[in-house]
């Protein structure tokens, strides 16, 4: 009995022994702490100031004379680091349709860009992007010009609004032209039925502003077909151009008071708005592709 008590007690000394010595040799080994450590990063943008129009096509197909095509959208986005303002946008009409495309027959004599409206995310209507009426030179039947005070009408022809053709008349300026404020245009405000009720223009405006080719006048009531419009009228008196979002100023289409921005406040980086495009083809159109057109939307940096 005393050997078994020996033996387990030699045991317990043993194992006590181990765990002593094990405990001494952790003891002597060396712990590492963890340190942690910061890096600081910096990053400067480039300044620059740029927009992204996106799509960058845009195509109606099988419209008929008198309709309209269908609301389009467009992105535009400031895809650059400055802030942007003062966008405005405008239709290449004047170059893609150069000449009178009465009579022609041919569709590709008429601008696509003519046919193309606007509508920016705060107006309430839409706006032609740059529209030209031409002089129709044959005597309208039962026409009136008697609204067109103290000036000989010189230029008349038709507006055409979709479906609605609406009478309108310029009155010459000194010398015989049109881009001189002594000249005068007026707007038939009922749709034309070929009475004289209905070809006696009654809204005349003198024109405002002029440069060396255009005659500028914004059209401001509510019950005129071109009612917020600007009208620039051809030195020579042989078209109009129509138009609301055009701000260039060569030439000067800004000069016009009626001309408005698509965005005038700061469109911020990475900011997007949205603009409303539609097609809309006046009675008389021949069938077949229009003038390709290239619509330009410009962004001021600020």
């Amino acid at each position: 009995m005393k050997n078994k008590e020996t033996i387990f007690l030699s045991l317990v000394l043993s194992i006590f022994l181990v765990f002593f010595a094990f405990s001494i040799l952790m003891a002597s080994i060396p712990v590492f702490a963890v340190n942690n450590d910061n890096v600081t990063i910096d990053v400067n943008v480039t300044q620059a100031a740029s927009i992204t129009v996106v799509p960058d096509s845009l195509n109606w197909t099988g419209i008929g004379t008198g309709g309209v095509g269908g609301i389009e959208y467009l992105n535009i986005k400031n895809s650059g680091s400055l802030n942007v303002s003062q966008i405005y946008a405008y239709v290449n009409t004047l170059e893609t349709e150069p000449v009178k495309p009465y009579a022609t027959g041919n569709p590709l004599s008429y601008s696509a860009g003519g046919v193309i409206t606007l509508k920016n995310e705060t107006d309430a209507a839409h706006f032609f992007a740059g529209r030209i009426e031409w002089n129709w030179t044959q005597d309208i039947p039962n026409h009136d010009w008697s609204n067109v005070d103290d000036v000989d009408a010189i230029a008349w022809g038709y507006f055409r609004n979709a479906s609605n053709d609406y009478v309108w008349v310029l009155g010459n300026g000194t010398d015989g032209y049109c881009n001189n404020t002594n000249a005068e245009f007026a707007i038939e405000y009922d749709v034309d039925l070929g009475t004289t009720e209905t070809r006696k223009p009654e809204g005349s405006y003198a024109i405002e502003s002029e440069s060396s080719e255009w005659g500028f006048v914004g059209i401001t009531d509510g019950s005129s077909p071109l009612n917020n419009y600007c009208v620039a009228a051809y030195y020579d008196c042989s078209k109009i151009y129509i138009y609301h979002y055009d701000k260039r100023t060569s030439p000067n289409f800004a000069s016009c008071d009626n001309s408005g921005y698509i965005q005038q406040l700061n469109l911020t980086p990475g900011y997007t708005i949205i603009l409303e495009v539609d097609a809309w083809v006046p009675n008389g159109y021949p069938s077949g592709w229009l003038n390709t057109s290239v619509l330009t939307v410009y962004a001021g940096s600020t």
